[in-house]
């Protein structure tokens, strides 16, 4: 698990930045900076806040809660969309064997690719 120093360090550098531009951008020095990536000191509330909207993470991921940059997006079923029993018991599966999350990766064209798969083993 990161610490919150190791993962701004590495969001600073994965996103072109020095020390000394991220301190411009906050108006610190570049040592009190440099304090926050070697973890003696902590930021503020504000400042986690916009370091998180600097790199474009969540303040989650910049304090190592969690491993994913941003946090996912959940939408709920609308009434107009059903699904029988059988249908639901057939997404869990598919979510448990992480194939959900890599159709949709590129929904469309994998869910076409998949359509014309299924045909294929149908007509074996």
């Amino acid at each position: 698990m990161y610490s919150f120093s190791e993962r701004l360090t590495d969001v600073r550098v994965e996103n072109g930045f020095g020390q000394k531009d991220i301190a411009e951008k906050l108006n610190i020095t570049t040592s009190a900076y440099g304090y926050y990536e070697q973890g003696k000191n902590e930021p503020s509330i504000e400042t986690i806040r916009t370091l998180a909207k600097l790199f474009d993470v969540s303040t989650d991921y910049l304090l190592g809660l969690i491993d994913q940059p941003k946090h996912p997006i959940n939408f709920t079923i609308k009434d107009d969309f059903t699904l029988t029993e059988s249908e639901l018991q057939t997404v869990k599966q598919m979510k448990e064997q992480q194939l959900l999350s890599e159709l949709s990766e590129n929904p469309i064209e994998n869910v076409e690719k998949l359509t014309k798969l299924w045909k294929f083993i149908k007509e074996l």
